[in-house]
């Protein structure tokens, strides 16, 4: 069902307000509160939890004076480890209406880390779910943490630690207020050069740092989309990247409590494409991993489909849109036939991105790392309203995002946003400044104003470019680059991305190559592709990838795909050999970053053994 925002009580074409005047979000979450007091704001998939706003309020005041009875007082910091769930952002906002300072802390981390990111942000009170107290416990015990209380949802008998104060939800709740607290003057107290929340980057190397983002950040990121994707509100949002990452926190928190929107919670991301068929959102945050899931998922639907008639339709609306679309990037004129032919497919485009749930969006931002011309163009073609977006935790979330009504070239994200400006320094590194910027990291002022110069300029380890519109497109990481024994530079994402986009069996790669005689590669197959793989070979499904991986078969055919992506490549940049690896890379896990980042000193530490006896013998295998 497409989504259609009347069935949540919100008044038809209500529009958007901008945050000129806004102190804080809690002063932007009670005006919405105000415009929208019955329409619903917070939901689970099943719709077992329905919150109004006015509901949502009440839920807020009842936790801000239960921690104001704990001694949490503005200033303070309390930290969250929650899945996506909405009472993970009502304990945020009971924080931050005390003027408290919210983190959340993500769910993968081990306990090593938790202990590091709680002790650092200085938090001395948590909210968690008791599914995650056994590795809390440890971090205790065996890390040194040092906690004052910890609040426990999901249980009438929390995991006892030692030495701290463990309570369910319920009697958390029952606490009286500090005497003399007085909600509303305690909202109203907050600034917007207050610290609303600290972000934990997610890092690919080493400890994460504390990336302090005052009020006026969060609300100059979430005012950004007012500008960029003019839409009413009451649109369904849906919530499934982990709420520690920043660019989540923009889309489906600040702007939902700026603007007026219903947020349903997916708490398992490993259950995001089937919440995108429920949901149907309107606006939405991509990596391109994600859309490399969904355009596999298309293929595989398309593969698998049984009518010729409706196969051959489908193939023939796609293989239009790649034409359309490839020709627009080149700046070429389209044949009008064509074009028109293309239009004539609107009908089968719009089932194919029915399939995968994404008929209803209006907006989608897709970021967090490089995506590639063949990507964008497949739903570009098929009629996606996609866009790229370019930021940092460290920026605001928001920092050059594209413009559904501006000239568009894949690769670039758009000009810089609203408050913000960009430029390049003489090397191409990424400059940044304005509204959005961090305040600094937290605990860590030598790498503070190492970060941000003395003209405020935040300095982003990003190589970029800019065309004659003003737009960004992010080049490479400064120092993620392969240098062969020969001194050659090359981009690992781009070899990657080529190889990703010849074929339908590679679901992740890393290029390595430093200091070697040339490129190889490590490779993950994908799901997706491999059901069909399957299908078209008559393997069963219960073969397992340890078996598979040494088919000569299916061997040749990942050989292939390399083979097409190294004729587009220079000779020096091809892969010359590769290891299949068959052991699992999960979010947050040791080799992939919450948003599927690889995490690249990571991976090659830990294959270490399998990358040198690919450069043992006198040349590739």
């Amino acid at each position: 069902m497409p989504e259609a925002s009347i069935e949540l009580g919100y008044p038809a074409d209500a529009d958007v307000m901008d945050t000129e005047g806004v102190a804080s979000v809690p002063a932007a979450f009670q005006r919405t509160v105000r415009r929208f007091p019955d329409a619903v704001a917070y939901r689970t998939g099943d719709d077992s939890i329905r919150l109004t706003w006015t509901q949502v309020a009440a839920h807020v005041e009842r936790w801000s004076g239960a921690l104001s009875g704990a001694g949490v007082v503005a200033g303070q910091t309390v930290a969250m480890m929650m899945t996506n769930r909405p009472e993970h952002l009502i304990v945020d906002l009971g924080v931050i209406h005390l003027g408290g300072t919210a983190t959340s802390i993500y769910n993968t981390m081990p306990p090593s880390e938790i202990a590091y990111v709680v002790a650092d942000a200085r938090a001395r009170l948590l909210v968690a779910e008791e599914g995650f107290l056994g590795r809390i416990r440890e971090a205790v015990m065996d890390h040194g943490l040092a906690l004052d209380l910890v609040v426990a949802f999901d249980t009438d008998s929390p995991t006892q630690i030692p030495g701290v104060e463990v309570v369910t939800v319920e009697a958390f709740l029952a606490r009286e207020p500090a005497v003399g607290f007085d909600f509303a003057a305690t909202w109203h107290a907050v600034d917007r050069e207050d610290i609303c929340h600290v972000i934990y980057t997610s890092g690919t190397t080493g400890h994460p740092k504390g990336v302090e983002l005052s009020h006026r950040s969060a609300l100059a990121g979430a005012d950004v989309y007012r500008v960029v994707v003019p839409v009413s509100a009451g649109h369904r949002f849906l919530s499934a990247f982990p709420l520690a990452h920043a660019a989540e926190r923009a889309v489906t928190y600040y702007i939902p409590v700026v603007q007026g929107h219903c947020v349903t919670f997916c708490p398992d991301i490993r259950q995001l494409n089937a919440y995108y068929l429920v949901v149907r959102p309107a606006c939405v945050f991509m990596t391109p991993r994600s859309l490399e899931r969904f355009r596999a998922t298309i293929e595989k639907n398309v593969a698998l489909e049984p009518d010729p008639q409706r196969k051959a339709a489908m193939e023939r609306a796609i293989e239009l849109g790649t034409i359309v679309f490839t020709a627009e990037q080149a700046g070429h004129v389209v044949d009008p036939a064509l074009h028109a032919e293309w239009v004539a497919t609107a009908s089968v485009r719009k089932e194919l991105l029915a399939s995968i749930g994404l008929d209803g969006v209006v907006y989608a931002a897709v970021g967090s790392a490089p995506v590639t011309l063949e990507l964008m163009t497949f739903f570009l073609g098929l009629g996606l309203p996609a866009r790229e977006c370019w930021a940092m935790t460290e920026s605001g979330a928001t920092t050059a995002i594209g413009h559904l009504n501006e000239p568009y070239r894949v690769g670039y994200c758009g000009p810089a946003s609203p408050g913000m400006e960009i430029k390049l320094a003489q090397d191409g590194e990424i400059l940044v400044r304005g509204n959005g910027l961090m305040t600094g990291y937290r605990n860590n002022p030598e790498e503070s104003s190492q970060a941000i110069d003395a003209d405020g300029w935040l300095h982003s380890g990003d190589i970029g470019a800019l065309n004659e519109f003003g737009q960004l497109r992010m080049v490479d990481r400064k120092k993620e680059l392969i240098i062969n024994a020969n001194g050659k530079n090359m981009s690992p994402v781009k070899i990657e991305s080529k190889v990703k986009n010849a074929g339908t069996l590679v679901g992740q790669i890393i290029a390595v190559g430093d200091s070697k005689p040339y490129v190889s590669a490590l490779i993950q197959l994908d799901p997706e592709g491999m059901e069909v793989y399957r299908q078209q070979h008559g393997i069963a499904c219960d073969v397992p990838l340890e078996v598979l991986a040494k088919d000569p078969d299916l061997r040749a055919a990942l050989q292939a795909q390399i083979d097409r992506a190294n004729a587009d490549l220079a000779d020096v940049e091809q892969i010359r050999d590769w290891v299949l690896v068959t052991d699992e890379w999960v979010p947050g896990g040791d080799e992939l970053t919450p948003t599927m980042k690889l995490k690249r000193r990571a991976i090659v530490t830990k294959y270490a053994g399998q990358i040198d006896e690919i450069y043992q013998g006198s040349g590739p295998s």
